[in-house]
């Protein structure tokens, strides 16, 4: 008998170093595309948490706090252990942990997991849409923005965060530099008369490269940055797009993109609209928000 099938629930502590081989193959038996870089993030940044029957890593959860607001991802179970009630418990120890300290429970969801959280009391936001690109880099529409991109560099750092936290509703100054430098080779802005008007950032993953986020003054903008970005990333690449943003969705499939599924983003107990959705195109990932 294990430990989940026992009266003894399955003990929840810290994500330690030495177990991030064992949620890397929690992640690998579900098919998600994290890496150790990702579990770092979190580790640094946020919290993560495993659950463990008789001393083995069995699931999985994180946190990544904001200013106002804290992200929940990462909830993962192994297929041994699921329908046991183990990720309910989790996803209520990272709800606990971030009202504990002042945040705002959110997270995106996808249509399964949304009929999951409602019944707690998460409320449904922005419609969100992952996209991917299977094969080469393929040829696209031209960018028509009077926008100039060209790579990013250090000097325009306040000119990124300045844009981003309000599109993102909070600073988050440390996890885009650590995105910064997993998409160095990417990684863009927009400019126009010296002044930074989007940026493109992005990072590695085990199956495929992940743009986002992408923050920009008007669609014609974040086009322009993906078409830069685009032809520079080898192999699949994900982008999880605002569904709102009808002019940007409408190029992708001409860029080799097609849908993969949905997500909602959402929050517990308010309406979970922290930032300016018509300047953010693509988040960060769902798992980053």
């Amino acid at each position: 008998m294990t430990r989940a099938d026992s009266a003894t629930p399955a003990p929840i502590r810290p994500l330690a170093p030495a177990d991030l081989d064992a949620v890397l193959g929690l992640v690998a038996e579900s098919g998600w595309n994290q890496v150790a870089a990702d579990w770092r993030i979190f580790m640094q940044c946020g919290e993560a948490f495993v659950a463990t029957d008789a001393g083995r890593v069995i699931a999985s959860a994180a946190t990544l706090p904001f200013e106002r607001f804290g992200w929940i991802s990462m909830v993962l179970v192994a297929r041994s252990h699921r329908r046991q009630g183990i990720a309910t418990r989790l996803l209520e120890h990272c709800v606990q942990q971030l009202r504990g300290k002042g945040f705002i429970p959110a997270l995106d969801a996808t249509p399964a997991g949304r009929t999951v959280y409602q019944p707690l009391g998460f409320r449904d936001g922005w419609a969100i849409t992952r996209w991917r690109r299977n094969g080469p880099p393929v040829s696209s529409d031209p960018a028509s923005s009077d926008a100039t991109v060209r790579p990013m560099r250090e000097s325009d750092w306040p000119q990124v965060e300045a844009l981003d936290a309000p599109a993102f509703g909070a600073p988050r100054r440390e996890l885009l530099r650590n995105l910064f430098g997993r998409s160095a080779g990417f990684a863009c802005v927009a400019e126009r008369q010296g002044r930074v008007t989007g940026f493109l950032l992005g990072r590695d993953g085990r199956l495929a490269s992940q743009i986002g986020p992408v923050v920009a003054a008007d669609h014609e903008t974040a086009w322009a940055l993906l078409a830069h970005a685009l032809p520079r990333i080898p192999g699949p690449v994900l982008l999880d797009a605002l569904d709102l943003h009808d002019e940007l969705r409408a190029r992708l499939p001409a860029a080799g993109f097609a849908v993969e599924r949905g997500y909602i983003r959402m929050a517990l107990d308010t309406d979970p609209v922290f930032g300016d959705p018509s300047t953010l195109f693509a988040i960060a990932g769902p798992e980053l928000g």
